[in-house]
C-alpha cells in the first residue's frame, strides 16, 4: 500500500519499504474472528467491484476509546477509480443505522486531496484536530475528518 510507504510505527509486522503489515496465518486466523462482524463497535469489510473477483480494498471502523476511528485501502491499481465513495456510503448506513454509533472519525494526511475530497462528498466535515508525524524522515501533517450520526441524518433525509 503506497500510502502507507515510510512511516515511523512500531506496529508487530509492518514494512516501512513498502507500507504493508504481514501476518503469519495464525495471526490471521486470531485477526478474523476478533475482527469481523462481532461487535457494533467495530466492523470490517472488504470492497469489491461487479467485475472484479478479488477485494480491490477494504473498509473499517473500531472504537478507539474516544471515536470511532476508521479507514478506507484502495489496492493502488483502483485509486482515483471512484470506489471509496460509494465504500465510504456503505460504512456510514452500517455505522449509523444498523449499529447506532454516533460518529466516524479518520485522521488523514493534509497532502492526500482526492481522499479528503472523497470524504467530504459523503459528508464528513474537516475539524480543527491536525497531527504531525514523519513519513519517509520528513514531517506531515494530517487532520481529522469526522461525520457524526446527526449530520449523517441531515444529508440522508
Amino acid at each position: 500500500m503506497i500510502h502507507n510507504i515510510g512511516y515511523d510505527v512500531d506496529i508487530k509486522g509492518y514494512n516501512r519499504e513498502d507500507g504493508t503489515i504481514t501476518k503469519t496465518d495464525e495471526e490471521m486466523v486470531e485477526w478474523y474472528h476478533n475482527w469481523v462482524n462481532k461487535e457494533t463497535d467495530k466492523y470490517f469489510a472488504y470492497i469489491y467491484s461487479t467485475s472484479e473477483d478479488e477485494p480491490l480494498g477494504e473498509i473499517y471502523y473500531q472504537y478507539d476509546g474516544k471515536v470511532h476511528s476508521m479507514g478506507v485501502f484502495i489496492r493502488n491499481e483502483y485509486r482515483g477509480k471512484g470506489y471509496s465513495y460509494p465504500a465510504l456510503l456503505e460504512l456510514e448506513k452500517i455505522a449509523f443505522e444498523k449499529n447506532n454509533i454516533s460518529e466516524l472519525s479518520d485522521i488523514i494526511p493534509i497532502n492526500r486531496v482526492a481522499a479528503i475530497k472523497s470524504f467530504e462528498k459523503a459528508g464528513f466535515t474537516q475539524t480543527e484536530m491536525e497531527i504531525t508525524d514523519k513519513r519517509l524522515g520528513k514531517e506531515q501533517i494530517s487532520r481529522q475528518l469526522l461525520i457524526t450520526k446527526e449530520m449523517y441524518f441531515k444529508k440522508v433525509e
